[in-house]
């Protein structure tokens, strides 16, 4: 049964505020010449008061509208032009052009600069003044699902992924290296590709040594405060969560993939722990432990984005938690048409996975949207700025056009920029991750007895073993189980010689049955970790369960079609 779970990997991959105008002051209003014109008292000036804060704060958005202003001062003066008027606070020029008043997402930041806005001049608003306005900053976030190639052919070396990680890791560059990057179904072989070639950028590589197939990794040029990862329901998938020193303050980089059609299914107590909803899904429990995960460590004023391969669709139940939860889509926040499935418009996946044929194909298409970056900034001012969107929608020239059958997807986040006395890292480090519930404590199991336990495990679910019919005697046969069986196997021949179980604990909770912990490895990857199940004595042996037979039966490509669990 390793075999099924394996082919659900698979198969889950395949299915898986400005204005137009430059800033400053409007010219004064026109000052009407009396009849009898009045001289101003001495020391004074009968034109419109000029604020020096005000000045200096408009000279920021533009030094040419300052300019204009004292001229249109001037020609108001009020009485005869033979007297002298009293001098106008001096007005210091900027040392360097102030930028244009472009609204947040009309251009893109320099590479790395993180600038927006110049900083106006330091200056103490007085009595009825307004507080000068923050300036605004800027960083980039990219997220790709870089396919790890498990249902390829074994002579494609993983449908070729040393040469599409390269494809990748030169489309950053080429965009100028974004500051924060998230990869899904990353691996220790994934991330030794990635890691060889982030130099080009000055990556640092967040990796924690997962032994997972399908985990997440992250790039970034920013400082890295804090990392940690957590296992959802199912404990298949994970969420990675990496904390950043950025200008635009702190960020909570929360990158994931949910459960596909392969291994969603419907919930119950046991497989979806509170917060989730026993009668939902696994996807939608999913997507609730990683907000619950992104609320328990979030700081008053950071900002939380959350990126990858989420699996479903704008308006799903596992999109909603988070829309409810008031996250922004940043697609549809950058003004973006909703994926179009017939012309492939703002569609991220549906690219062949298990060949290279459309991954080498410039005009193959994608059908839906399942990638995302959310955000949720509570307390800032924050918006979405031009290169929102798609990231690599347009074919590479050469032979090989795209780098994954996912399209990954980037944002700009324009915000109010960081206070400039940086972060505390004393204080912004992650709190520990909360321990697994601890199992339910059985009888001590005597050796011989856990060696049974283990063979019946170990064959029921060696992929390379060819006789069928010894791997189905290890399971507790009813009716229909050895046909379903067969079924499943036949399914997953393919891909299922390199699938192998570890048993990692047994203990006994009836004279007749014990609870089984065990893992599911593939080449010799985790890809399942820590899954319970449970073992059954029957005629003097161990066999496992019904039960655990149908929980991996659920995972099975051909699950539909089971009908006896």
């Amino acid at each position: 049964m390793a075999v099924v779970a394996t082919v659900a990997v698979v198969v889950l991959v395949a299915s898986a505020c400005g204005s137009d105008e430059p800033g400053g002051e409007p010219a004064p209003p026109a000052v009407e010449t009396p009849i009898e014109p009045e001289l101003p008292a001495d020391g004074e000036t009968s034109a419109p008061a000029v604020n020096r804060t005000d000045v200096e704060a408009d000279l920021a958005a533009s030094a040419e509208a300052a300019a204009g202003m004292e001229d249109s001062v001037a020609d108001s003066v009020e009485g005869d032009p033979s007297e002298p008027a009293a001098p106008e606070p001096a007005v210091e020029e900027p040392e360097a052009e102030a930028p244009g008043d472009e609204a947040p997402g009309d251009g893109m930041p320099d590479a790395g600069s993180g600038a927006v806005e110049e900083t106006p001049p330091d200056s103490e608003p007085g009595a009825g003044e307004a507080a000068p306005q923050r300036p605004l900053a800027s960083v980039r976030l990219v997220s790709q699902n870089i396919l790890h190639g498990v249902g390829c052919a074994a002579d494609s070396d993983s449908c070729q992924v040393a040469e599409r990680v390269s494809l990748f890791m030169a489309q950053l560059a080429d965009a100028g290296c974004p500051e924060l990057v998230s990869i899904q179904e990353a691996n220790e072989r994934i991330v030794g590709l990635v890691s060889g070639e982030a130099g080009a950028c000055g990556y640092e590589v967040v990796w924690d040594d997962d032994p997972g197939l399908d985990r997440e990794v992250v790039l970034t040029t920013l400082e890295v405060v804090d990392s940690q990862r957590r296992v959802l329901a199912d404990r298949f998938r994970s969420a990675y969560l990496v904390r950043v020193a950025s200008p635009v303050g702190v960020i909570d980089f929360l990158t994931t993939h949910l459960a596909a059609s392969a291994d969603d299914r419907a919930c119950s107590p046991g497989l979806c722990p509170p917060p989730c909803d026993p009668d939902g899904s696994v996807r939608t429990c999913q997507a609730r432990q990683v907000l619950e995960f992104a609320r328990e460590v979030a700081l008053a004023g950071a900002v939380t984005v959350v990126g990858g391969d989420l699996n479903d669709s704008a308006g799903s139940p596992a999109l909603a938690v988070f829309g409810d939860a008031g996250y922004v889509d940043s697609h549809l926040a950058a003004g973006h048409a909703e994926c179009d499935p017939v012309n492939g418009t703002g569609c991220t996946a549906g690219r062949e996975d298990t060949t290279l044929a459309d991954m080498a194909d410039p005009s193959s298409r994608q059908r839906s949207r399942i990638d995302y970056l959310l955000y949720s900034a509570p307390g800032r001012d924050c918006s979405v700025g031009e290169g929102t969107g798609l990231f690599n929608a347009e074919p590479a020239a050469g032979g090989l056009a795209f780098p994954s059958d996912h399209t990954a997807v980037a944002l700009t986040l324009v915000c109010d920029a960081a206070p400039d006395d940086g972060v505390d890292a004393a204080t912004a480090t992650l709190p520990e991750a909360p321990a697994d519930p601890a199992p339910v404590e059985g009888h001590p199991i005597d050796e011989a007895t856990a060696q049974a336990i283990t063979a019946a495990f170990e064959t029921y679910m060696d992929g390379s073993i060819e006789d069928m019919e010894l791997r189905i005697d290890q399971a507790e046969d009813f009716p229909g189980m050895r046909e379903a069986a067969r079924l499943m196997f036949e399914a997953t021949a393919e891909i299922g010689a390199g699938v192998r179980v570890q048993v990692d604990s047994i203990s006994r909770t009836s004279v007749a049955t014990a609870r089984i912990v065990y893992s599911i490895l593939l080449d010799d990857q985790v890809i399942f970790d820590g899954r319970e199940g449970e073992a059954v004595l029957i005629g003097g042996r161990w066999l496992v369960a019904k039960a655990t037979f149908c929980d991996l039966a659920a995972l099975s490509p051909v699950a539909e079609d089971i009908t006896v669990c």
